[in-house]
């Protein structure tokens, strides 16, 4: 599924890559939606556990904001990501199934987002600068991944934290 993305995922194909049979997937989930949504989960699980525990630089709040946009542009979530944003996108349709999953999803990687912007001899972010940040730095992935443009997404990750340094949130 991350290798070939959600909108030309079909059961048959699935099941047979599984070596197990399209009715065998229905029987264990309700529907295609709710097997996506549990192999997501347990996926977006995993990366988030990465996230988290990747090696953060102590104490200096610009170097580890910096880490975490190592990690999210690490090629390894790109297949991670790509079915995120399929999700949300599905979301936005009103897919209650797919909502739920997004919203569990987005509040993760928001708490990703604000540990690294909260340092040690900090008080916890406001959880809506996470979300903004976190905002911005989507924006910045789908912006990467749909032009490919690593230079220019570069350098707008590089003025973000700029900005939010010069705010005194870093």
């Amino acid at each position: 599924m991350l290798e070939h993305g959600l909108t030309d995922l079909s059961l048959r194909p699935l099941a047979a890559a599984l070596n197990v049979s399209a009715r065998t997937l229905l029987y264990h989930f309700q529907s295609k939606e709710e097997l996506i949504v549990e192999v997501l989960g347990s996926v977006s699980r995993q990366q988030q556990a990465w996230l988290s525990a990747a090696p953060a630089p102590e104490g200096d709040s610009v170097a580890r904001f910096a880490q975490l946009w190592r990690n999210v542009t690490d090629p390894a979530l790109t297949p991670f990501l790509r079915s995120l944003f399929e999700v949300e996108l599905r979301a936005m349709d009103g897919d209650a199934t797919y909502r739920a999953f997004a919203s569990a999803s987005l509040e993760l990687w928001r708490r990703v987002v604000q540990a690294h912007l909260s340092g040690p001899d900090q008080s916890e972010t406001d959880p809506a600068v996470s979300n903004f940040v976190l905002g911005t730095i989507t924006g910045l992935l789908v912006d990467r991944f749909s032009t490919g443009d690593l230079e220019r997404t570069d350098a707008a990750f590089a003025a973000l934290s700029t900005t939010l340094k010069q705010g005194g949130l870093l």
